[in-house]
């Protein structure tokens, strides 16, 4: 599960709506991408914002943000094309697609682990909260994620750590506060 190997990228999240976000990639080569509308919004932390939380942090290299910093799509993603003449914007996209495709062929079972990671993260981070509503809704998710973890082999279980869990609890803190300030049209950027 390394990192890819070209890591230069800032991840937008940007908030559209009262409950509606928007992802921007931007590599270190200058292109955009884009995931307009994201799902999964959450007034704590959106999911993909969770996503790239987990996935930076346990090096889920094969999964949706470390195939962006790999020049993909994540198959959700689309090139910007503002200022390209549509017949450039079609170019431009067919690259990235097929870029995609090349990507990480042996890595596609890095989307079902991020996922896994994303729930179990996520969870944690509620059940360790502040606001008792949180943590009522981390107590909620617990059975889901202690049978997640049981069906896990032992090398993926070995990922969640105490000190990596609690690393990424201080993360989803730290984030959470930026999010949950933002007014419609603010955004938050993250490095990978």
């Amino acid at each position: 599960m390394a990192r890819s190997a070209r890591t230069s990228m800032t991840v937008s999240f940007v908030r559209t709506g009262e409950r509606r976000y928007v992802v921007r990639a931007t590599l270190g080569d200058g292109c955009v991408l884009e995931m307009d509308p994201a799902p999964g919004y959450d007034p704590w932390m959106p999911h993909d914002l969770q996503h790239f939380l987990v996935e930076k942090h346990l090096g889920i290299a094969g999964a949706v943000f470390g195939r962006l910093a790999a020049g993909g799509t994540a198959g959700t993603f689309h090139p910007m094309a503002e200022g390209r003449s549509t017949r450039d914007a079609s170019r431009l996209r067919r690259k990235h697609a097929a870029k995609d495709a090349r990507l990480m062929p042996g890595q596609t079972a890095d989307y079902d682990r991020s996922e896994r990671a994303t729930f179990i993260c996520w969870q944690d981070w509620l059940q360790h909260a502040s606001d008792p509503v949180l943590r009522a809704r981390g107590a909620e998710m617990a059975p889901a994620a202690r049978a997640l973890l049981d069906r896990m082999t032992p090398d993926e279980r070995a990922m969640y750590t105490a000190a990596r869990r609690s690393a990424i609890r201080s993360e989803f803190e730290r984030v959470s506060r930026r999010w949950a300030c933002l007014a419609v049209g603010e955004s938050l950027s993250e490095s990978w």
